[in-house]
């Protein structure tokens, strides 16, 4: 359905804006499992209206606009804003452009006098049973010939997403630091951050001069995601200690297969004092103490993990201290969204999100639902009904 201002300011309803990434829009379930879904259906009979404006994969810098559209054309009441996991969205650690000489697998297109004609003969079936039989050999071949492209020594094998949780691959398939100096990382990182914080404030600002109220979302993560999720990472990031990491990393894992957990946190400690930033280390040393049974301080050593991820999805914690400072900064209403998934689960005994966000850091329906029970109350307290009285 398209939604004009037009049509939206012909009614009396208060409008509510979503305004985020992925997590936000609701991906990947069905709208009456978001949390937009569920304060329109919460909110609906006291006359206000959701509109959930969230795109995948776009940054605090692309969502900007949007909030500045929402304002001046749609005039809502209350604006969440949920963002903060896509900064680094774009950002690649590595060139990957192909050396000299050494091509990525052509993309075959079909020509649009080809695609008319296969339509033609669609319209028999004997002819598109041929055509289906000849479509799968095309498109054999042409995965064949990528797939032989890709195992060429001369290409980059990392794939991204390879394990949701673990550290094998992430040990398996390390960032060179031929190709990435792990040193770049923390002024790159810090570029980041502060332009997220500038455009959190840019698009609080601008509500608030039109007085609208913003409810500014903090981000919750997957703790024990696989520092290898995304990018590629260091093993260390001091070359000094590259090998006597490459060391320890081994031997913990040996000593963790064994379930000698106290001598594989006594070995990853070690490691820490040495190079403290490499993601691996923070990973292994929670693994350490789930093994420990010491859930609680596993969780914080792979929330450390998460921060010193390079690129998306790292820097979890330095992320939710610029939502934070922003909130204080201009009044906007902080919804601590971390917190608040973090003791629902331990209050239940369960650890690391594990109930609440599916994959990196999209919240489950359940967590979902969290997050709408909370918002409700903010938004009726932001409102005004029908006869002039606070909700």
């Amino acid at each position: 359905q398209t939604v004009t201002p037009e049509s939206v300011l012909s009614d009396d309803q208060q409008r509510v804006f979503i305004i985020g990434g992925s997590a936000s829009y609701g991906f990947p379930y069905r709208y009456g499992d978001t949390f937009a879904g569920q304060l329109q259906q919460r909110l609906g009979h006291r006359d206000y209206r959701v509109l959930n404006a969230s795109r995948v994969g776009w940054t605090s810098g692309e969502l900007a606009p949007l909030v500045d559209q929402a304002v001046r054309f749609y005039r809502p009441q209350v604006i969440v804003l949920f963002t903060g996991n896509n900064e680094w969205f774009h950002w690649r650690p590595v060139d990957t452009q192909q050396p000299a000489g050494q091509q990525a697998p052509r993309r075959e297109k079909m020509s649009q006098a080809s695609v008319d004609t296969l339509k033609f003969l669609a319209h028999s079936r004997c002819l598109s049973a041929i055509e289906h039989v000849l479509v799968k050999w095309h498109v054999s071949r042409q995965q064949a010939r990528q797939d032989e492209s890709r195992q060429q020594e001369s290409r980059d094998r990392f794939e991204a997403h390879h394990e949701l949780t673990g550290v094998r691959y992430s040990v398996e398939m390390p960032l060179d630091p031929g190709q990435y100096d792990p040193a770049q990382w923390e002024a790159t990182r810090q570029r980041y951050l502060d332009t997220l914080e500038a455009n959190l404030e840019r698009m609080i600002r601008t509500a608030q001069q039109q007085d609208v109220r913003v409810l500014l979302l903090n981000v919750p993560f997957k703790y024990r995601l696989s520092p290898a999720w995304k990018h590629r990472q260091p093993m260390s990031f001091d070359p000094a200690e590259q090998q006597a990491v490459q060391r320890s990393v081994q031997k913990t894992l040996a000593e963790l297969d064994q379930e000698k957990y106290e001598a594989a946190l006594e070995e990853v400690e070690s490691a820490l004092t040495r190079d403290p930033l490499p993601a691996v280390l923070h990973y292994l040393k929670g693994e350490c103490l789930v093994g420990l049974e010491r859930p609680v301080e596993a969780e914080a050593a792979f929330a450390q993990s998460r921060e010193c991820m390079i690129g998306n999805l790292g820097s979890r914690l330095s992320v939710n201290r610029v939502i934070d400072r922003v909130a204080e900064r201009t009044g906007a209403t902080l919804v601590d969204v971390r917190e608040m998934f973090d003791a629902y689960g331990h209050a239940r005994q369960r650890y690391f999100n594990i109930d609440l966000i599916h994959d990196d850091c999209h919240p489950t329906p359940l967590g979902h639902q969290l997050i709408a029970e909370k918002l409700v109350p903010l938004i009726l307290k932001s409102g005004m009904g029908n006869g002039g009285e606070p909700q």
